[in-house]
């Protein structure tokens, strides 16, 4: 008998006019990443454009400077005014393991960094499929043991949406495997968890999902994955050992695939707060939606509930 046998693989979904909207919405706007030829595209683009800096409508309220630490470009950044604080976010932004830090993304920081005073840390990670798995876990593994070496482990929260959420989590379970420290708490938005694929009920997901697909993790991972199964632990967390690990939040909405590997990782580890919010989609507190808001709102009140 499977631990995950209580997911219900035709889970019951109630119709929302507003939420077929914003998927009919999102669905217009977002590129096939399942179609060999449009991936292709969209990562060759995204190479000759880069990361994204803060855009024109954020960077006002925003003190933000580029640095290079560890071998990788860092983005550190604080809202305009704010007081000295000892607290760091290290976020790690999502992309599919293969597309860098987007515009949009930087409503997750703006967002928290409106609400909570902190420094976000953002280091620019190596890319598949010019990077492995293990080229990227280590270059994050260096720079948190520098950052925790700086300023002291129970000072970082480490953050991240989609792939960077997973990161997230890989990197807590590594520490914690090694004997190091470990940072003081997880924040994750619609982490990607499990690279197979193999939730019961991701089949039902998919079919609401206007961003993501099955068929696009199976196209992405090899990218990535170098040969290594996707079910590995050291790629897919939730297969992990689930114990001695930071308080973690995350976020995940019932109009994404992702929203398995959030159930999934709560049954696995009962001390997880999963927040699931209906018809929300992938990563949904980038957006403008009230929904969107609320979940910045408990995202910040659970980083000061745990900071030092």
């Amino acid at each position: 008998m499977s631990e995950f046998d209580a997911i219900d693989p035709n889970p019951k979904f109630k119709f929302n006019l507003r939420g077929w909207a914003f998927y009919h919405f999102v669905k217009l706007l977002t590129p096939n990443l399942s179609d060999p030829k449009v991936l292709a595209d969209t990562i060759r683009k995204d190479r000759a454009q880069g990361p994204s800096k803060p855009p024109r409508k954020l960077a006002g309220g925003l003190d933000w400077r580029e640095s290079a630490e560890n071998g990788m470009r860092v983005f550190r950044v604080r809202r305009k005014g704010a007081p000295a604080t000892t607290l760091k976010l290290l976020y790690l932004h999502g992309g599919a393991y293969v597309l860098d830090l987007q515009a949009i993304q930087w409503n997750l920081i703006e967002g928290l960094l409106s609400r909570i005073d902190a420094e976000v840390i953002a280091p620019i990670y190596p890319l598949g499929p010019e990077a492995s798995w293990e080229v990227t876990t280590a270059a994050i593994r260096g720079h948190f043991l520098s950052r925790a070496a700086e300023y002291g482990p129970k000072n970082i929260i480490v953050c991240g949406d989609s792939a960077g959420g997973g990161l997230a989590l890989l990197l807590a379970q590594a520490m914690r495997d090694e004997g190091l420290p470990q940072p003081r708490a997880l924040v994750l938005f619609s982490p990607a968890l499990d690279l197979s694929g193999s939730g019961p009920d991701q089949p039902a997901l998919e079919r609401r999902d206007p961003a993501l697909s099955l068929k696009m993790l199976k196209e992405i991972g090899p990218m990535w994955l170098k040969g290594l199964s996707p079910e590995d632990p050291r790629v897919s967390p939730l297969f992990a050992i689930q114990d001695n690990l930071p308080p973690t939040i995350i976020f995940t909405g019932d109009r994404e695939i992702l929203h398995s590997d959030g159930l999934r990782l709560k049954l696995r580890n009962p001390s997880v707060v999963h927040r699931g919010y209906p018809e929300m989609m992938h990563v949904f507190p980038v957006s403008p939606l009230r929904e969107a808001q609320q979940a910045l709102d408990e995202a910040t009140a659970f980083i000061e509930q745990h900071k030092p």
